[in-house]
């Protein structure tokens, strides 16, 4: 079981209701007044004239969220974001625990994910900085057994020594540039039970931190990952800070969450930077590595954390995961629809901050609980706007943008031309609703845009171009560099593209094609190449108003097979069990050409199982099924042969025994989470879980954590996922969920798991 965040007791102060705010028609007149007519209500500045620094896009991050191989969400939802930052920590186990305190197959899955993940989000075309939650990797996730043995217990160190050695250096060797992240929130017990700021917490930090510097001196470390910021416990920073600088082990970057109700990024970066200035600690980048509490998943506050976090001291920052882990939703800005992935309101409030690129200028900042950040890019040809409001705000709102005349490429026709975007809260959204957009004169160096707060949790995006421009944004997905053979038909590649605006139609065109190949009018790139080499492609979208974007990328085609052939036995059928190591499947394969190196790739494979370059099929599986499996060896001219074959899962005993189950629920008006911890007191593991019960009242499950969660009526049925069907002996499972209420939310007090009553 791994539950990552913990749910925070703070008052809400009843400031924002769960649900989501209602779009309104269209067609209601969205703009009080026209621009250069200040509203009334909340009035907002911007002085482009005033230049801050660059835009960097603090706040485009994610604490996990995306698929275990790395692989989704697709880069059409994720590249347009320009995330900054990902923090993960492995989900394919329960770690080293699990492992019994030894580098095992699931502790190695989990680095194998951390890798993966991070090959694709530290390099080309993202760059992002990767945050390895150790802490996580060793299995203490808050989902860890009572008996856990955590590090430093007794003071002895040494497991705590063989398990950094084991999985930094792993980590280490895979040559991905990583941050490491020793503990998350050592000061909320259902993490690290021994005491925050004890002498048993300063004995693992402490001993991480010099190992790490032992081997691997260039990596960064980060920490602590606090879950109070100082502005709520000032005491224990303080404390903390003291011991690492006399200790020599202060991280290279600080690391804290702002997911209280609220933490403003500003605010709390400037406590941040008091604090080491207090202690005597030089400068360190900061990073809120958790931010946005999970009653406030709203596009709204989403936008008001942006706009925050631009204006504040931090590095960067990542969005909190309230539906861990593996969820490839991007921690919820994602959500399914019709079986597909779709953005939310909030996912475009993030894509629209995207596009506040170049310099940062000065503007009112927090009015009220409306916030704003502003750039200004003269290679982009814009200047954007952000807003968003913490606390739920509706009514009449403006800003006005000063300082016109110092940006000559913007304003030089004396006119400028100007779009808003309302960001309704909405799941989910296919694009923001552009409520206005029209020329308007710069003569007096100022504008004033008055706007409307629909809906309690909109978001709004302002763009300036220049007069006769188009405002839209264009942006195409990269698919990476492709590869093929002379004579061989491509499979066909999709180009995909977003538009800023809604109700456009995107036109492809592409040069630099190998020859042979084409693009239809809707980006679909076919043919037979017809020659080899490497080609430089440019493939360009563009919209009814004339804006375009484009993405560049290399096809390389080869001239075709050497001729070998290459022959894989199939297995025939394989079968196991759910928390049983299999005792490993040797792959074999044969080559028609003399002295060729066979590596072998699978696809199918049951959860928890993995294949070796040589071909050694190992691992525990973690989830039951019926697995269609293809294996490949391909040899080094690039023949390749493959065979099929099913590997069916089967739960093993599942056990059902006796069982106590604990049900904390965090309430507001309207809306609560609920955190179930279900144990198992009696003697046999339970391989594979389903827990019952039934609501006394009204509640609806809305979304859920470490479980699949059904409800129909009252009745609510949760069961394992993949990666936490095993509960030990004394062990405990750990699950959440979030929903809705109207007049009665009395929590259940009668649960069964497997069939069997809990106390």
């Amino acid at each position: 079981m791994r539950k990552r965040f913990e749910i925070r007791p703070w008052s809400r102060g009843g400031r924002l209701a769960l649900a989501a705010g209602s779009a309104l028609a269209l067609g209601l007149p969205l703009l009080a007044a026209p621009p250069g007519h200040a509203a009334s209500g909340e009035s907002l500045t911007v002085n482009l004239a005033s230049a801050k620094g660059p835009s960097t896009g603090v706040g485009e991050g994610f604490l996990y969220g995306v698929s275990q191989d790395g692989t989704q969400p697709a880069d059409q939802y994720v590249l347009p974001l320009g995330i900054t930052a990902y923090r993960g920590g492995g989900h394919a186990s329960r770690g080293w625990i699990g492992d019994n305190y030894t580098y095992g197959s699931g502790t190695k899955a989990d680095v194998a994910e951390i890798i993966a993940q991070a090959k694709r989000f530290t390099q080309s075309p993202y760059h992002s900085q990767y945050q390895v939650i150790l802490s996580d990797v060793y299995g203490a996730d808050g989902g860890q057994p009572s008996n856990t043995t955590f590090p430093c217990d007794n003071g002895n160190c040494s497991n705590w020594v063989s398990f950094i050695d084991a999985t930094v250096g792993a980590l280490q060797s895979s040559g991905l540039k990583l941050a490491y992240d020793i503990y998350n929130e050592p000061d909320i017990s259902v993490f690290w039970t021994r005491g925050m700021n004890s002498t048993q917490y300063f004995q693992m930090w402490d001993t991480a931190a010099r190992e790490i510097r032992r081997i691997a001196p260039g990596a960064q470390i980060v920490g602590p990952s606090l879950a109070y910021t100082p502005l709520r416990n000032s005491g224990e920073w303080s404390t903390w800070l003291a011991h690492v600088k006399s200790a020599g082990t202060v991280p290279d970057m600080i690391t804290n969450h702002d997911e209280g109700d609220v933490d403003d990024p500003v605010a709390v970066s400037q406590a941040l930077n008091s604090q080491l200035s207090s202690a005597g600690i030089g400068s360190r980048p900061l990073s809120a590595n958790e931010y946005q509490p999970a009653d406030r998943q709203t596009a709204g506050v989403t936008a008001w954390y942006l706009a925050r976090f631009a204006q504040s001291g931090y590095t960067n920052a990542m969005r909190g995961n309230w539906v861990c882990c593996q969820t490839p939703n991007l921690t919820g800005v994602l959500t399914q629809s019709n079986g597909t992935w779709q953005p939310t309101g909030s996912w475009w409030a993030l894509r629209d901050y995207a596009d506040m690129t170049g310099t940062l200028v000065n503007t009112s900042g927090q009015v009220g609980s409306t916030a704003i950040s502003a750039s200004e890019d003269s290679t982009a040809k814009r200047a954007v706007a952000i807003v968003g409001d913490s606390n739920g705000y509706t009514g009449s709102a403006s800003v006005t943008f000063s300082g016109l005349s110092s940006l000559s490429w913007l304003s030089g026709s004396g006119s400028v031309n100007v779009q808003v975007q309302r960001i309704p809260d909405q799941a989910p959204l296919s694009a923001p609703q552009v409520v206005y957009n029209q020329s308007v004169s710069a003569s007096s160096g100022s504008i004033t845009v008055p706007f409307t707060f629909q809906a309690a949790h909109d978001a709004f995006a302002i763009y300036l171009t220049p007069n006769g421009s188009p405002a839209n944004t264009v942006t195409v997905t990269n698919p990476g560099s492709q590869t093929g053979t002379v004579s061989t038909a491509i499979s066909g590649l999709q180009m995909n593209a977003t538009d800023s605006a809604s109700g456009q139609t995107l036109t492809y065109s592409a040069s630099g094609l190998p020859a042979g190949l084409s693009i239809s009018s809707s980006g679909l790139i076919s043919g037979t190449p017809s020659a080899s080499g490497t080609f430089n492609v440019t493939v360009t979208a563009k919209d009814g108003t004339g804006a375009s974007g484009s993405a560049s990328f290399t096809w390389t085609i080869g001239t075709g097979s050497s001729g070998n052939t290459v022959t894989v036995t199939n297995p025939g059928a394989q079968s196991g069990t759910v928390g049983t190591a299999i005792s490993g499947l040797q792959i074999q394969a044969a080559d028609s050409g003399s002295g060729q190196s066979l590596t072998y790739s699978a696809s199918g494979l049951p959860a928890g199982l993995s294949i070796s370059s040589s071909g050694l099929i190992s691992g525990t599986p973690t989830a039951s099924g019926t697995f269609n499996v293809t294996v490949t060896a391909t040899d080094s001219t690039s023949a390749s042969g493959s065979a099929s074959f099913t590997w069916t899962i089967g739960t093993g005993s599942t056990g059902g025994g006796t069982c106590q189950v604990s049900y904390v629920k965090n309430e507001w008006g309207g809306g609560f989470t609920a955190n179930v911890t279900v144990t198992n007191t009696g003697t046999s593991t339970v391989n594979g879980w389903t827990v019952t019960w039934s609501f006394p009242g009204d509640q609806k499950v809305t979304n859920a954590w470490n479980a699949n969660v059904t409800q129909s009526g009252s009745a609510v049925t949760a069961t394992n996922m993949s990666y936490n069907p095993a509960i030990a002996p004394g062990g405990n499972v750990q699950f959440g969920f979030q929903g809705t209420w109207a007049g009665n939310d009395t929590s259940p007090s009668a649960f069964t798991l497997n069939g069997n009553a809990c106390s």
